[in-house]
C-alpha cells in the first residue's frame, strides 16, 4: 500500500527495471540545471508566474509520439530503421509491459525555472492527469512515495529527494514542496510556444534574472579580465595601460549589452517530413537598450555585391549591415582605442620579424611591407568608423577547374590597391616573383590587375587538380574591391560584378553562408590521399539519391523585432553523409574489437 503518512524510506540500489521511473521522476532536477545555465531564444514576453515570483526560463520537449517519429528518421539515416520499436521494447521490458502508463503522449514535457528574487525553483511539468498508474508503477518497483499533505508526494531517489503533485491535467515535479506552490496553473501555452517550432527548446527571460545575479556574472567577467591582463614581455607601460583601458571599455560595453538583453531562445527541430534539421539561436534587446539599437544594423539590408553570392557553389557567403550612427557615437572612444591597439600590435610584430631576421635584410623591402600594413590598417579603421560591412563571395568546384570570387565595400579602395602595389614591389626583389599585370583591363568601371602564380611540382595531387598555375585577379572600383582566382575566375568575376549592379536595391538577409557538402567532398576526393579517398567515396555514394540542392549546410541570420535569429540548417544529403560516416566508423570499431558506436 502507498503510505499516507510521513515515514522514513529506505534507499535501495536501482535495478534495470527502475530506470524508466527514475528518469520520469527526476526530470525536473535533471533538466533544471540546463535551464539555469542555458542561453536561450525568444518569446515576446515572459509567461505569467505564481504570485510573488517571475519566470526566468522555460524548456520544452515535444510530445512522446512526435519524438519517436523524429528518432525513427534519424535512425534510418544511421542505418538503424524502426529505432522507436527498440525504444518501446526497452521501456516495456523495464516496466513489466506497462510502458509509460499515465503519460499523455500527445502533449509536451517541460521545465519552468522561477525566482522569488533571491532563490530559484525549477519545476518539471509532466503531461500526467492521473497519478494512479504512476504510483502503482512505483509500488511495483519497490519505491514508496509518501503523501505529505495536500496531494503532495515525496519520493526518495538515490542522491536526492523530489516532490510531485498532480494539478488538473499536469503533474509537477520539484526539489522542494515550496517550489510546487510556484508552479504555473497551466503550462500548456508556454510550452507550445517552443514545441510549435522546435522538438527541444529553451527560452531565457533575461530581464527577470535578479539584478544581484547579473552583477555577480559581470563581476566574474571583470575578474577574469583582470587575471588575464598581464603586462607582456617587452610591452611598454604606455602600451600596457592602453590595452588595459581597451579591455575595461569592452567589459563596460559587454555589461551594457547584458543589461539590455531581453529574451534569448535556443531551439532544435528535427523535420522528418522536410528531411532536414536545424538549430535556432534568437535574441532580442529591451526597448531603448544598446542591444536593441545594435540590432537595427541588420534591418532590411541591401548589398552592392549580391551577385557574388551563388547558392549552388561549393561555398558561398553574403553579409551586409550598417551600425546606427547613435551607437557609433557611443562606441567612438572604444573604436579609436581598438584601432590604435591593432596598429601598435602590427608594428610590434613587424619589428620582431625584422629583428629575428625573418624578413629580407633590405630597407626598401621592409619599408614597403610596413607601408602596406599601414594602408590595410587604415582600411580596417575606416570600416570600424563607418560601421558598414558588405561582403560577398563564393567558391565553385563543379566540373573541371574551379573559381573563387570575392567582393566587398571599402571606404577608400585606393588604399587596398596601394597596399598590394607596395607588397608587389617588395616581392619583385625575388627573381622567382611572376610579376603583376597592372591595369591590364577594365570592366564596368572596375580596373583589373592580374597575376599568374605557378603551382610547384611538389604540390602533387593539388597540382593535378588546379593545374600548373593559378590565375589571380584584383579589381578596384569606386567603393568596392574584388578578388578572383582560378581558370574561370575572370569570367565569373565579371558576371558577378554585372549581377550585383542589377541587385543593389534588393533586400537580403543580414547574413547567409552556404556549404554544398556534395560538391566539396567531390573535389576533396580528387586530391585526397589513398587512405582517405575510399571513405569519401562511401559517403558520396550514400548521398547519390539526394535531390539536387539538398546537400547543404546553411547558416542564416534574420532580423526580428528588436533582435536577430540565427539558424544552423543541415539538409538531407548532409544528414545521410553523417549517418554513413557514423555507421562506417561503428563498423570499423567493431572490427577492431571495440564497442559499437554510431547513431
Amino acid at each position: 500500500m502507498i503510505s499516507l503518512a510521513p515515514r522514513p524510506s529506505v534507499r535501495r540500489p536501482l535495478t534495470r527495471r527502475q530506470v524508466a521511473l527514475v528518469a520520469l521522476a527526476a526530470l525536473a532536477s535533471t533538466v533544471a540545471p540546463l535551464v539555469a545555465r542555458a542561453q536561450a531564444v525568444a518569446a515576446p514576453e515572459a509567461p505569467a508566474a505564481a504570485v510573488g515570483t517571475q519566470t526566468i526560463a522555460v524548456a520544452a520537449l515535444t510530445d512522446y509520439n512526435q519524438l519517436l517519429r523524429e528518432i525513427d528518421f534519424l535512425g534510418e539515416l544511421g542505418g538503424r530503421p524502426a529505432t522507436s520499436d527498440m525504444i518501446e521494447g526497452m521501456l516495456a521490458f523495464f516496466t513489466g509491459g506497462r510502458g509509460l502508463e499515465g503519460l499523455d503522449k500527445t502533449r509536451p514535457i517541460g521545465v519552468v525555472l522561477q525566482t522569488d528574487g533571491a532563490s530559484f525553483a525549477p519545476i518539471g511539468c509532466l503531461p500526467i492527469a492521473d497519478l494512479t498508474p504512476v504510483l502503482e508503477l512505483a509500488e511495483n518497483f519497490g519505491f514508496e512515495p509518501v503523501e505529505i499533505g495536500a496531494g503532495v508526494y515525496e519520493l526518495e531517489l538515490p542522491e536526492q529527494t523530489v516532490y510531485f503533485q498532480q494539478t488538473g491535467d499536469w503533474t509537477f515535479v520539484a526539489p522542494t514542496p515550496l517550489a510546487l506552490t510556484q508552479a504555473p496553473a497551466d503550462p500548456s501555452s508556454m510550452l507550445k510556444k517552443l514545441v510549435g517550432t522546435y522538438d527541444l527548446g529553451v527560452t531565457l527571460y533575461a530581464q527577470n534574472v535578479p539584478d544581484m545575479y547579473r552583477q555577480i556574472a559581470l563581476e566574474q567577467l571583470r575578474q577574469g579580465m583582470e587575471e588575464g591582463l598581464v603586462q607582456q614581455e617587452g610591452e611598454t607601460e604606455e602600451d600596457f595601460q592602453a590595452r588595459r583601458e581597451l579591455a575595461e571599455a569592452q567589459i563596460e560595453q559587454l555589461g551594457d549589452l547584458i543589461e539590455g538583453l531581453d529574451v534569448v531562445t535556443i531551439g532544435w527541430s528535427i523535420d522528418s517530413e522536410g528531411k532536414r534539421t536545424f538549430i535556432d539561436a534568437e535574441l532580442t534587446g529591451a526597448d531603448g537598450s544598446d542591444m536593441a539599437l545594435a540590432m537595427d544594423a541588420y534591418k532590411d539590408p541591401t548589398s552592392g555585391v549580391a551577385g557574388f553570392h551563388r547558392p549552388t557553389a561549393a561555398m558561398s557567403l553574403l553579409t551586409s549591415g550598417v551600425t546606427p550612427p547613435e551607437l557609433l557615437e557611443k562606441q567612438k572612444g572604444q573604436t579609436e582605442a581598438a584601432i590604435e591597439m591593432v596598429r601598435t600590435q602590427i608594428d610590434k610584430a613587424l619589428q620582431e620579424q625584422i629583428e629575428a631576421g625573418k624578413l629580407p635584410d633590405d630597407p626598401d623591402v621592409q619599408a614597403a611591407i610596413e607601408g602596406a600594413t599601414d594602408d590595410l590598417v587604415d582600411v580596417y579603421a575606416d570600416m570600424l568608423r563607418t560601421g558598414r560591412i558588405e561582403i560577398g563571395g563564393s567558391l565553385d568546384l563543379a566540373g573541371e577547374g574551379f573559381d573563387l570570387i570575392v567582393g566587398g565595400y571599402v571606404v577608400d579602395p585606393s588604399k587596398v590597391e596601394s597596399a598590394f602595389k607596395k607588397l608587389a614591389e617588395a616581392a619583385s626583389k625575388d627573381e622567382k616573383f611572376p610579376g603583376v599585370e597592372w591595369g591590364y583591363a577594365t570592366h564596368s568601371g572596375v580596373t583589373l590587375h592580374g597575376m599568374t602564380v605557378p603551382v610547384p611540382a611538389e604540390a602533387g595531387q593539388l597540382r593535378e587538380a588546379v593545374g600548373e598555375s593559378v590565375r589571380v585577379i584584383m579589381g578596384v572600383g569606386n567603393e568596392r574591391v574584388y578578388f578572383a582566382a582560378g581558370p574561370r575566375g575572370e569570367e565569373s568575376l565579371k558576371a558577378a560584378i554585372d549581377g550585383s549592379a542589377a541587385l543593389t536595391d534588393k533586400t537580403i538577409l543580414p547574413g547567409e553562408l552556404i556549404v554544398s557538402v556534395g560538391q566539396v567532398l567531390g573535389a576533396a576526393e580528387k586530391v585526397a590521399p589513398p587512405n582517405a579517398a575510399p571513405m569519401i567515396g562511401l559517403i558520396l555514394d550514400a548521398m547519390k539519391d539526394t535531390p539536387p540542392g539538398a546537400d547543404r549546410l546553411v547558416i542564416t541570420s534574420e532580423a526580428i523585432d528588436r533582435g536577430m535569429r540565427v539558424r544552423y540548417l543541415i539538409e538531407e544529403g548532409v544528414l545521410k553523409a553523417i549517418g554513413k560516416a557514423a555507421a562506417t566508423a561503428a563498423a570499423m570499431q567493431q572490427q577492431r574489437g571495440g564497442p559499437p558506436g554510431g547513431f
